[in-house]
């Protein structure tokens, strides 16, 4: 489900008991908690929801600060260069039924990676333009 959202620019909201530990008045989460954290940043997911984490514990602020910091962890290790290539091989398979933005957007990833670009500036009214370079996966 979030590569067929990641296909379709669509932002990915996850939603579930990431860091249940929290719940449980655990300060420490689990391996598996991060790992799925992790697997799901790899994964492209763009979003993450803190429900039950955040307000049945007894520190909802450290429960986030844990989730930003397992995020930024996994981010480190994400490929972005593989992910702009599968992206790339989904929009030329599209051939002439892909769209241009979306042709723009990879060219743009194409240039910033051969040229390690540190920062994408995208200035949009709609905002339609960013959640397609969003799509790429930029660094």
């Amino acid at each position: 489900m979030i590569q067929k959202g990641n296909e379709e620019s669509v932002p990915v909201f996850l939603q579930t008991q990431i860091l249940e530990s929290a719940i449980e008045k655990n300060a420490t989460p689990s391996r598996v908690e991060l790992q799925d954290i992790s697997t799901a940043v790899v994964d492209g997911a763009d979003i993450f929801i803190l429900t039950t984490e955040t307000s049945n514990s007894v520190n909802g602020l450290e429960t986030t600060k844990l989730l930003a910091k397992a995020i930024m962890e996994a981010e480190n290790i994400f490929n972005h260069e593989q992910a702009y290539q599968e992206m790339r091989d989904i929009i030329v398979k599209k051939g002439k039924k892909a769209q241009p933005t979306d042709i723009l957007c990879s060219t743009a990833m194409n240039i910033a990676l051969e040229n390690n670009v540190d920062l994408f500036l995208c200035l949009t009214d709609t905002g339609r333009i960013a959640k397609f370079l969003a799509k790429q996966r930029p660094m």
